[in-house]
Parts: structure tokens; sequence; C-alpha cells
């Protein structure tokens, strides 16, 4: 049976998809800010025979004071790396279903297993030790597989996981709770270093939702941040690549190595493959699973990369963002990522509009630290550092309405943005 749930971060939610996924009962787990219609139209997508169950956590279950200790280890003991995946019960029966962002089109409901979320927390654990006593924040939402991920990790590791109360502020979260694990997106890393909050407390910082701006990590290390850079998706139940404690800036500007052997490729045109007992079952399409992989197992991840010498993961952008402007590849992600290195710059997302003597042209949408932004300056810095045939025809100010989450925005809402500006204009 499959069970729809409203995923807001909540102690409430957390019991309640840890219950469903003990008992047999498959969480559907979904944003609960989406409008108003959008909980439905996903349905369809999952099962078009309902009647469905439609189920938000409502009342919120007593807490523990915020003062409450949590017993820690007094000697250095760490838990010996286990010798073989051992997951209790069946291990490949259906555990929950993930959307995936939908950054560039429609999100797929991703079935991933009990054996999935499992063997992802262990490999996790032992490439950054959790220990009984750490305190892991949730601080991304259980409807995003690396909020997931955290409950799984704290599970196997016998860790705590920290629930904030509701709208509580990142940076009171972390100091608040004594907060030694962290899993953060750039956005939030951003705001953090930008606000000047004491991070020193903490243990392990993940990075991870998408490259990391290089002025971001040099800023994390430079304040001597346990960082760790990470590449995952949806249908491997979060992380395939991290970087190991005490790696270098260098190898902090990748996305780390395979924390498993053998479980990740790169095929000849340069896509990210990917295999092996995190990768998800399937699609669910209106109730039957599509499994869409090669003979050998292996998963087309979209996103493209290479392996550099050391083995560490380098991540290019995506195959469905590339266009092709003037006879010239573009690849977005290159633009964006000369956008973050302009001081000021949080955020940025690139999109390509028609033209009709290039084909397409890329547009830029930019968040800035003060909200305000000089589209000619960033311009001209642009200029500098990129071939001209990628600076951006326009610069456009993040919209206001789109939703805060931290997490990827949707291109395909952006690039409809883009194309209306540029009719108006």
């Amino acid at each position: 049976p499959i069970v729809y749930l409203e995923a807001e971060t909540s102690l409430s939610t957390v019991v309640l998809t840890l219950g469903f996924i003990d008992v047999g009962i498959v969480p559907c787990l979904v944003n609960k800010r989406l409008p108003k219609d959008s909980p439905r139209e996903q349905l369809q997508v999952v099962s078009s025979k309902g009647p469905f169950v439609i189920i938000s956590a409502g009342k919120p279950i007593d807490r523990p004071p915020p003062d409450t200790e949590t017993p820690r280890p007094t000697d250095e003991w760490l838990p010996e790396p286990p010798q073989k995946t051992r997951v209790a019960g069946d291990p490949d029966r259906w555990a929950a279903i993930v959307f995936t962002s939908g950054s560039s089109g429609t999100p797929k409901p991703a079935v991933l297993t009990y054996r999935n979320l499992v063997v992802n927390a262990l490999i996790s654990n032992e490439n950054l030790p959790l220990l009984p006593g750490d305190r892991w924040l949730l601080s991304l939402p259980l409807y995003h597989v690396s909020g997931l991920g955290i409950l799984f990790r704290c599970l196997v590791a016998g860790a705590t996981i920290v629930v904030p109360e509701a709208d509580e502020a990142l940076a009171d979260a972390i100091n608040r709770y004594d907060i030694t694990h962290v899993s953060l997106v750039a956005t939030q890393l951003h705001r953090l270093l930008r606000d000047g909050v004491d991070l020193s407390g903490l243990t392990a910082i993940l990075l991870g939702g998408g490259p990391a701006p290089e002025r971001l990590v040099r800023e994390a290390v430079e304040r001597g941040l346990p960082l760790h850079t990470t590449y995952g998706l949806t249908e491997t139940a979060s992380q395939v690549t991290t970087t190991r404690p005490g790696d270098s800036l260098e190898k902090l500007l990748t996305s780390g190595k395979p924390l498993r052997e053998g479980t990740i490729a790169i095929a000849e045109d340069g896509e990210i493959l990917v295999r092996g007992e995190t990768r998800f079952a399937g699609y669910l399409r209106d109730g039957e699973i599509e499994e869409p992989f090669t003979e050998n197992g292996w998963f087309a991840t979209g996103d493209l990369g290479s392996f550099d010498r050391d083995g560490y993961l380098h991540v290019v952008g995506r195959k469905d963002n590339m266009f092709i402007s003037g006879g010239e590849n573009i690849h977005p992600e290159e633009i964006e990522a000369e956008l973050c290195r302009i001081e000021g710059v949080e955020s940025s997302i690139v999109v390509p509009v028609d033209n009709e003597e290039f084909g397409q042209r890329p547009v830029a949408f930019v968040r800035t630290d003060s909200g305000e932004i000089d589209p000619a300056k960033i311009l001209e810095a642009l200029e500098d550092r990129l071939p001209r045939f990628k600076v951006p025809d326009a610069i456009y100010a993040w919209p206001d309405d789109l939703a805060d989450t931290g997490l990827k925005a949707s291109r395909a809402e952006l690039r409809m943005r883009a194309t209306e500006g540029h009719r108006e204009s």
C-alpha cells in the first residue's frame, strides 16, 4: 500500500515516515508547499486508479526541551566497517517514493527500496564517521532525498536526528542543539558565511544539491570548516561520490570519489552512469514500475562529467541543459559558476531564449546578497571571464515569487519567464 504524505519538516512527519516504512506501508513524500492541485496531479502519475490517502502531519508530538543532554562517547571508539551489507527483513521491498527535483522537466516518482536507503547510509558513514551521541540536523526537507538520507544515516549509526522547530532559523538551530553534522546546499552555506555564523562546533558539513561555487568552497576552507563536497541523485538514495576527510582545497573543488567502487562510470559521450545496491528500483507510472536500466544494470543520470587522475569526479552539467548558440555548445553551469564568482552574487540560473540570428542565446537570473542587481556591472565582469558568445544577453533579478527552498529551481519555469521578458522588451 502507498500513502501520500505531505512531508513538512516536523517531528510528526519523521515519526510517520519511519513508522510507515517499518510496517510496510510506502510513503510517497511530497512538498506541502506545492500549489493546491499539485498533489493530486502527482498522484495521477503514480497511479490513476485511486482512491488515495493524503496525510499531513497533524498535531505536533511532544518533544524534549532543547537543553536535554544526549550521552556521547568518552573514548576514541569508532565502529568497525561492515564486512558485507546486511539489511534486515526483505531488503528489496519498496521503502519510499521520492519525486526527482524536476529542475529540467517534470518531476518523476522514483521508488527507493529499503536496501537502497540502508546501504547508502552505511557507505556514507564509512566515509564520514557518525557516532552515537552525534547530532545531524534535519536541515533539508524530507520530500528531498537528502533529507530522507539524514534519517537513515542516524538510524544505522545510533546517532541523534535533530528536528528544528517550524520556521526556526538554520543558524539558530545549529547552535541551539549543539549540532555536529549538517547537510547543506550552496545557498544555505553562503548565507551562513555571509552572516558570520559560528560553525566551529561542527564535525562535518556535507555540501550537495549541485556544483558548489568555487568562491564558496575557498571561503569555507579558509575558515577551517570541515567541508565535504558530494555528488548524488534521487535515483541513488543520495550520495554517489564524496570527498574524504582531510582532502585538500583542490579536491574539495570536485564532487569527490566513489563511496563504493564499481558503482559509477563515464559513457563515451561523457554521461555519468550509476549502478549498484543504492540504485533505485525504477520510476512508478500508473501503478507499474519502469526500469530505465541497461543489461548491465547501469542507469544514465543525464549528468555530464569526468574523473581526474586521482579518481575524483568533476561534474560538467546536465546533458539536457546544453544548447547551441551560433554553432557553439553552451553549458549553462559554466556561466553560472562564473556568475557566482562575482562579489555579492549568491546564486544564478542561466537559460536559453530563442534568437533569430543565433538560434538560442543565454540569459541569466541572479540572486544577490542585497536583493538588488546591476546588470551592466555583472555583464562587464563576465566579459573578462568568458568568451563573448557565452556572455548572457540579459541579466534578470531573481523572481520574488519563486519558492525559496534552497534546492534546485525549475529551469523550465525560469526559461518561460525569460522568454516573456524578451517579448516585452
